[in-house]
């Protein structure tokens, strides 16, 4: 008996926790399409399909202002309406009709309908845009997913709109990391866009108040193309979401766009990026990196000159150094890239040779995606071309520059005839030679092309299989990339990073990606010869937890005392300091090689005491040795009269 009535106890007990959970979480329809959702953690409010205020219960903060002008600022519908056109976004306004139903208790489903009609191309066609947000009882997450129909449509679109840009901050894993607050520079047309996965790496926008905020996120696996969109207006900013067809889109009357994941925290921005974090390892089973790898204190850019690795050996560790390798591929006979081709220069085994008797790894550079137009295989995947989205064009490096020579067509990837012949030119340098790795330019290249399948594969499908294909065909390499996003990751152990376009640089790409793809600098500047165009890269690898980074371009530059930082730099390294000391450079008044008297000005003065000491050969002052190479002749003299001052 007392058992029995245990078990009652008990059921009542359990009912009544399910009842209690089932009454945090609340969703409300209004008759014009207003939304309230409610949990534990967070309120939220839509209006025209519109997320309109935002209030975090679990550090009682309230994200956004009162509506400011009309609140569908940031909600929309894309339509291209004719192949060959830029896009046509339109916004939805109080002319579409409304409809609206209850799903289910947690789900709710708003449907704007409207005729359109353009005059100009003398068409007309009915479009609808439905938004559905439905509440996860399991995790709490507001769940937002539409559904357009619309003749080629592109994407639908939906957003957070009267947001207070004096109390959040937006977090971005776009850019290498980036912040966004009430300090940013406004752009000139009025918002910022950043798209997935080349410039918005993750699916992942963290809004950061005072105690906590919130995150949206989305959890898809098969790479569709995405935006995610800032534009400020006075105190309040709005931030919205695209998700788009997949090109061409002359085909397309209809799409359904990926879920969209919202929730509250209490805490800083890595609560959040832990969630993401965590989801991306299960999702996506990353490469882990090699302990080699892992070891890694210093990156060298170098040229395939063999006469600098003794000097560098005797300023770094070798065994935990990593040489990128650059010029080492056989040149046309005019000199020119002959990609896809990857054929080593004569040199090559000597320096690989030398290289590995010190103790360093090789990474040589190579490139996956481009091909000349006068190399023999272009005619044969010229069709697999890339091309652009809305316009259609033909994509490549500098291909519309006649002023360029050489430019390249970028491939997509997907073609197995274009992989095939890629894997086998890298996997015969893997076979002959013993190298490390392979740094792969261009490799985070995803395009949303208009050629369609190939071979019934995207061009993001078709990337991440030649990745794959690289990584079976030579066991044991390590790849890199220039740059990284959330479709090369888990492939790639090391990576490029830019500091461009980013003037308030964050670590959240680097808190997502680090633990398997190890950020390095992007042709860093050298520090003692040009030090304004060091100060940004300095400021952004700081804040990013950048490997150091160098380029020695011969080996004068290790030998030169005058070369103090560049020297400063590398001793940093090999006494074992943090990274962030090696970087953090003190580059305050650095002195210009060129200017011999130190005057502050380089003019006919410096030159004349060049000209004094030409011949000599142990000069009073060493500065009068520009370039280093342990001779004062007319080298050093065209150095200084190349520098004069403006």
């Amino acid at each position: 008996m007392r058992k029995f009535c245990a078990q009652c106890i008990y059921i009542l007990i359990l009912e009544f926790v399910l009842v209690a959970a089932g009454l945090a979480n609340t969703l409300t329809l209004g008759e014009q399409g207003e939304v309230l959702a409610e949990t534990d953690r967070y309120q939220v409010r839509f209006e025209h399909g519109v997320l309109v205020h935002f209030h975090n219960k679990l550090t009682k903060e309230t994200y956004t202002l009162p509506p400011q002008g009309q609140s569908n600022g940031w909600s929309g519908l894309s339509i291209q309406h004719e192949e060959g056109q830029d896009d046509h976004s339109e916004l939805i306004d109080d002319t579409w009709e409304v409809e609206s139903k209850r799903l289910s208790p947690l789900s709710v489903e708003i449907a704007y309908h409207s005729d359109y009609s353009n005059y100009r191309w003398g068409f007309r066609f009915d479009k609808t845009v439905r938004i559905r947000i439905s509440i996860d009882a399991d995790t709490g997450d507001l769940v937002i997913q539409q559904h357009g129909i619309s003749k080629h449509i592109i994407s639908v679109m939906w957003g957070c709109g009267n947001l207070n840009s004096q109390q959040v901050d937006v977090i971005l894993p776009a850019h290498c990391g980036e912040i966004i607050d009430a300090a940013s520079e406004i752009p000139k047309r009025g918002f910022r866009d950043f798209e997935y996965p080349e410039r918005w790496e993750a699916q992942l926008a963290i809004l950061q108040g005072g105690g906590g905020g919130f995150f949206v996120r989305s959890t898809d696996t098969t790479f569709r193309f995405k935006g995610v969109y800032h534009a400020p207006s006075g105190e309040h900013f709005g931030i919205s979401f695209k998700t788009h067809n997949f090109a061409p889109f002359r085909d397309k009357n209809e799409i359904t766009s990926v879920e969209w994941r919202l929730n509250a925290y209490r805490g800083d921005w890595q609560i959040p990026a832990r969630i993401y974090r965590d989801w991306m390892k299960t999702a996506f089973q990353p490469k882990q990196p090699p302990a080699w790898v892992r070891d890694i204190e210093l990156v060298v850019y170098l040229n395939l000159r063999v006469d600098v690795l003794p000097e560098l050996a005797k300023h770094v560790n070798p065994s935990t150094t990593l040489i990128y390798l650059l010029g080492w591929r056989n040149p046309s006979s005019d000199g020119s890239e002959t990609l896809p081709d990857h054929t080593p220069g004569p040199e090559f085994g000597a320096f690989l040779k030398v290289a590995h008797s010190y103790g360093f790894r090789v990474m040589p550079y190579a490139n996956v995606v481009s091909c000349s137009p006068t190399h023999p295989l272009y005619p044969e995947v010229e069709k697999f071309q890339l091309r652009h989205p809305f316009k259609g064009h033909k994509l490549g490096y500098r291909w519309n520059d006649p002023s360029y020579p050489h430019s390249t067509a970028y491939i997509n990837p997907a073609s197995s005839t274009w992989r095939k012949y890629v894997v086998g030119q890298l996997k015969n340098v893997y076979e002959t030679y013993p190298i490390d790795g392979f740094h792969l330019d261009i490799n985070t290249l995803f395009r949303n092309d208009p050629n369609g399948l190939i071979e019934g594969l995207t061009c993001p499908e078709g990337n991440i299989l030649l990745h794959k294909e690289l990584l079976k065909a030579m066991p044991g390499i390590v790849l890199g990339g220039e740059n990284v996003h959330e479709g090369t990751f888990f492939n790639t152990n090391v990576a490029q990073r830019w500091s461009h376009y980013n003037k308030q640089p964050h670590p959240i790409s680097s808190f997502l990606f680090s633990p398997w793809t190890i950020p390095y600098g992007f042709h860093v500047p050298n520090a003692d010869a040009e030090p304004e165009l060091y100060r940004p890269f300095q400021e952004a690898y700081i804040v990013w937890g950048i490997l150091p980074t160098i380029r020695i371009r011969a080996p004068w530059l290790l030998r030169n005392p005058v070369m103090v930082k560049t020297q400063g730099f590398l001793k940093s390294v090999r006494t074992g300091q943090s990274w962030e000391q090696t970087w953090n450079i003190d580059i305050v008044g650095i002195e210009v090689l060129t200017d011999i008297n130190v005057d502050g000005v380089v003019n006919v003065l410096d030159l004349v005491m060049v000209a004094q000491h030409i011949g000599r050969e142990s000069p009073d002052n060493p500065r009068v040795d520009v370039n280093g190479d342990g001779v004062i002749n007319i080298l050093d003299l065209v150095v200084v009269a190349n520098a004069f001052d403006q």
